[in-house]
């Protein structure tokens, strides 16, 4: 029979243990596809955010390429318009003179010529036959040539003499190395009726790298690819090419219309090798897109992890809960009861009393009715409109005495939330033990609330900023941007006001992150400082330095503070060698000289340093609020606030002039207080001039152990 009881309690373990087993793992599956989700959800999103970005960018660079070829499509377009002018004026003369000689023509096309240094030679075809030319060297295979005979030219020539409109060729290459431009003008003699005869056709052929070289447009085909051609019908490659590749067009160019007197040309323009496929630092941003999703997930699962523990650990407690030995309860923020264990329910009320539900009104007053508070025999309606009014504001702590004679302390706290804890304890037995503890518990208490208080408002000041401080001005991008915003000085006035406004609001968070960061490392350090004092392990590094170093470091750091607050600081260092920890007598000078400006609203901040016999005397004086006499010796003490309570003026832990006094004691030195009420402290430091502890070779003692010697604690 035991036998199979064993087997049963094994196999109901067994169980126990595969369902255990089936739990995890299912919550481990859980967690994994959570954690797949998360992954793929953070991945479209940074790749949606990528190609927002991209797609920004492209709309960007499209911006300044239409801003520049704007500046090309003016400069092609005034110098041909001019030649067209020029060039009407001269088929004008030449129809109010239709028979004029090859000589009278050479002067009036040397004109043309002078004022165009890119025009090779000017043609007269009357009647379709080049008769005339200049100049005429080098160009006598010209004259004599009928445009009816030569097909290439002839629908631009006949294209010119029935609109009545110049019209323009080109490029026409007539050799490897040798590119031209034609400008054809028709010119017509006067006749009856205002109607026009037609006479022939002038042509100016304009050397093609010279006319673009004069442009300028070379410079900009360094940085763009360009298409300049001829368009009859929108978008598309049906006239003359004047610049460019025609696959401009299959990248997806921007647009501008040229409007010339001859036609309607376009211009097509990209960057040069077309628009960039990525972002120009896509690679780390891929990699950083790949951190950041990796963080999160790991933190998710941490999330997942933690919640995980959370029940785990809300399971515990309520086990735990029930384990007490002391009665345990609940309220919520209705002070109704959500939770209580057995051992309260037998102290407070009995079971008809103790439920879910209940209000924590009804069951201290019913306590109350059975007299088990001593305190309230007799003011019962008193005592308890007391309880809730020290309930809303702090902890509550009464005695009650059971019908047994047992003495229970009852503990009432209110949480921020509005809900309540309490416990009910057994102390009849600890009573004595309970005050003392009471005594290092409110120290502990005021130490924590001091040091909540200091933390709390820079630690939320740097973590609502942190995220947005940034050293903009510097950025590469910022230089870039100011550079490109110079180049259009035609919108820089307007955008760079805008500009400042945004580099000064994150300047000044940025000063916000800075001055709240170094207040709470200040703390954190001080924190550190006396921890390390109480275990003994303050380390201190002696070296042979100058009085004027030590002191000249700490002034050039302190004074932007002091001058900050309107003070002035006045320093005179003799100049003398001293064997200390430099750091550590720099940070007792720091903490003195930042303890003076915090607590000196007007007037001067002195810092001395003079001989002494055998040594060296700082002193450090403010003309200050001062210290009551009676606390002079106390400010030294650990945590020890002049003004302790959680709305006083000036903040900080009260640990700066205990460590301080400490790195004096270590330097075997001292560190004293003088003050007078309303007009100022002085805090006088005194050390050897060699501080460093000797130690004899044959010693055992090491440097805790000398503590008892210089009265250290550390």
């Amino acid at each position: 029979m035991f036998v199979m009881d064993i087997k049963k309690r094994d196999a109901a373990t067994r169980l126990k243990l595969y369902a255990r087993l089936l739990k995890r793992k299912r919550n481990i599956l859980t967690r994994a596809l959570a954690l797949m989700a998360m992954a793929g959800l953070l991945s479209a999103l940074a790749y949606r955010n990528e190609t927002l970005t991209y797609e920004s960018h492209v709309q960007d660079l499209k911006l300044n390429t239409t801003i520049e070829m704007v500046e090309v499509r003016e400069r092609i377009k005034n110098n041909l318009i001019s030649r067209v002018f020029a060039l009407n004026e001269l088929a004008t003369i030449i129809g109010q003179n239709p028979t004029l000689n090859a000589t009278e023509f050479n002067i009036k096309a040397l004109d043309f010529v002078l004022g165009n240094p890119d025009v090779k030679f000017i043609e007269a075809a009357p009647d379709m036959v080049a008769s005339m030319v200049f100049p005429k060297s080098g160009n006598e295979d010209v004259l004599g040539t009928s445009y009816r005979d030569r097909p290439e030219h002839l629908p631009k020539v006949l294209a010119a003499l029935r609109t009545g409109e110049t019209v323009m060729s080109g490029p026409i290459e007539l050799s490897s190395e040798d590119r031209t431009l034609i400008l054809r003008t028709p010119v017509f003699t006067p006749a009856p009726a205002g109607k026009r005869n037609p006479w022939g056709v002038l042509s100016v052929v304009l050397d093609y790298d010279k006319f673009f070289n004069k442009l300028g447009i070379a410079e900009y085909e360094q940085g763009f690819d360009i298409l300049i051609h001829e368009d009859y019908a929108g978008h598309g490659q049906d006239g003359d090419v004047l610049l460019g590749d025609g696959a401009v067009l299959e990248a997806d160019p921007i647009f501008l219309d040229l409007n010339l007197p001859f036609g309607t040309w376009e211009l097509a323009a990209t960057t040069d090798g077309g628009w960039p496929p990525h972002l120009p630092n896509y690679i780390i941003r891929t990699i950083s897109y790949s951190l950041v999703i990796l963080a999160c997930v790991i933190a998710f699962g941490l999330v997942l992890r933690l919640y995980d523990k959370r029940r785990e650990s809300d399971r515990l407690l309520s086990v735990g809960i029930e384990a007490l030995e002391h009665g345990f309860v609940m309220f919520d923020a209705d002070r109704r009861l959500v939770a209580f264990n057995k051992r309260y329910k037998e102290i407070a009320g009995g079971s008809g009393m103790v439920r879910i539900g209940a209000r924590y009104e009804d069951i201290v007053k019913a306590n109350l009715r059975l007299g088990l508070i001593p305190d309230a025999v007799g003011r019962e309606e008193e005592w308890y409109e007391k309880w809730s009014q020290r309930l809303e504001i702090e902890v509550t702590d009464n005695e009650q005495i059971l019908a047994d004679g047992t003495f229970i302390r009852a503990y009432d706290r209110a949480m921020d939330c509005g809900a309540v804890v309490g416990l009910r304890i057994d102390v009849s037995d600890l009573k004595i033990a309970q005050r003392e503890a009471e005594a290092a518990n409110r120290a502990k208490t005021e130490f924590m609330g001091v040091l909540s208080h200091e933390l709390r408002t820079p630690l939320t000041i740097i973590l609502g900023h942190a995220r947005l401080a940034q050293n903009i001005v510097k950025m590469p991008v910022y230089s870039k941007l100011i550079a490109e915003i110079e180049k259009h000085p035609e919108i820089s006035a307007e955008i760079m006001p805008i500009l400042d406004e945004v580099v000064t609001k994150f300047a000044t968070m940025t000063r916000s992150i800075e001055n709240s960061g170094n207040q709470l490392y200040t703390l954190i350090s001080e924190i550190l400082d006396f921890a390390k004092i109480e275990s003994g392990t303050l380390a201190m590094e002696f070296d042979q330095t100058t009085v004027p170093s030590l002191v000249e470091t700490v002034v050039e750091q302190m004074r932007p503070m002091v001058e900050h607050k309107g003070l002035k600081l006045e320093v005179s260092a003799v100049n003398c060698d001293i064997n200390v920890d430099a750091k550590r007598i720099q940070q007792v000078l720091i903490n003195l000289i930042g303890n003076a400006t915090k607590f000196t609203e007007q007037g001067t901040i002195s810092v001395i340093a003079k001989s002494s016999p055998g040594g060296v005397t700082f002193e450090v004086k403010d003309s200050g609020i001062g210290i009551p006499e009676d606390q002079l010796e106390s400010v030294f003490e650990a945590f020890h606030q002049v003004d302790s309570t959680s709305s006083r003026k000036h903040n900080g832990t009260g640990l700066g002039l205990a460590i301080s006094r400490d790195i004096a004691i270590a330097h075997n030195g001292e560190l004293t207080a003088q003050s007078v009420l309303g007009q100022g402290s002085t805090f006088t430091m005194t050390l050897p001039r060699n501080a460093a502890p000797q130690l004899e070779d044959n010693s055992d003692e090491t440097w805790k152990d000398k503590e008892e010697h210089q009265t250290l604690a550390a």
